[in-house]
């Protein structure tokens, strides 16, 4: 299995590979930053990514390799995920949701691994974020939840988890009911070694839509959203993307 991040020598696509290489250390799997050339973006300005983002491995003792295909992206990505055990692919996206980007035609494609589609609003918080908030259903994905623990182990971060489920607030008549949701996800990341004093469940007795969750996120100060698609719909998640000045996550797990 490898972490590999899409790479075009655009700072946002550099940006998001850094998260990529952070979880590809926690979870100490090889990287590999993939450049897809159709003949439209500058080799120079690639190079220039490649070595930072090698720099960066190589401090944190990452195996690191570059892979150039050739040809229409979406094409090139499937056969490559086909031949090689892709654990999550990263990828980045534009800061506005009207701008079209070939991250929404990969989610679409039909690629089988996971993929974490990255909007970077603040290019300081990628290499150093400290408070990680997962926000997810009732059910957590196994995946999504190993992707947010890894990024928080690796800084040595603080997490919330926030579950939005209309019927799990629906029977939880208190903040008790809500903890007890999430109290196997709690356990688990204690048995990472992360500090129970680092782990919090949101206090939320009602579902928040995408402004509470803004409101959320900078009254306590969060820098790094992961969300899992599906948890709003794509117009709330949108907004989010574009109004927050927060970098996100969303979180697409494999439907195989």
């Amino acid at each position: 299995m490898r972490v590999v991040s899409m790479i075009n020598g655009s700072l946002l696509s550099e940006s998001a590979s850094y998260y990529a290489l952070s979880y590809a250390r926690a979870v100490q799997l090889p990287f590999t930053a993939l450049f897809v050339d159709n003949g439209k973006e500058s080799e120079e300005r690639v190079q220039q990514s490649v070595a930072a983002l090698q720099e960066y491995a190589e401090a944190n003792n990452v195996s690191f390799e570059v892979v150039t295909l050739q040809g229409e992206v979406v094409p090139q990505l499937q056969h490559f995920c086909q031949l090689y055990a892709v654990d999550t692919l990263f990828c980045a996206t534009r800061q506005k949701s009207s701008l079209r980007s070939f991250s929404e035609q990969i989610v679409k494609s039909g690629i089988e691994t996971d993929i974490a589609v990255v909007k970077v609003k603040n290019v300081t918080h990628v290499r150093s974020f400290n408070r990680l908030m997962l926000v997810s259903k009732e059910l957590i994905n196994p995946h999504v939840f190993v992707l947010w623990l890894g990024l928080l182990k690796a800084n040595d971060g603080v997490g919330r988890i926030y579950l939005s489920s209309e019927k799990a607030f629906a029977k939880a008549t208190t903040k008790s009911g809500l903890k007890y949701l999430a109290a196997p996800f709690m356990q688990l990341a204690t048995l990472s070694d992360i500090s129970a004093d680092n782990i919090e469940v949101v206090n939320a007795l009602q579902p928040m839509d995408a402004e509470a969750l803004m409101r959320y996120e900078v009254e306590n100060n969060i820098d790094l959203l992961v969300i899992r698609a599906g948890v709003y719909p794509q117009k709330e998640l949108n907004h989010i993307g574009d109004h927050s000045g927060v970098n996100s996550i969303i979180f697409h797990p494999w439907k195989g």
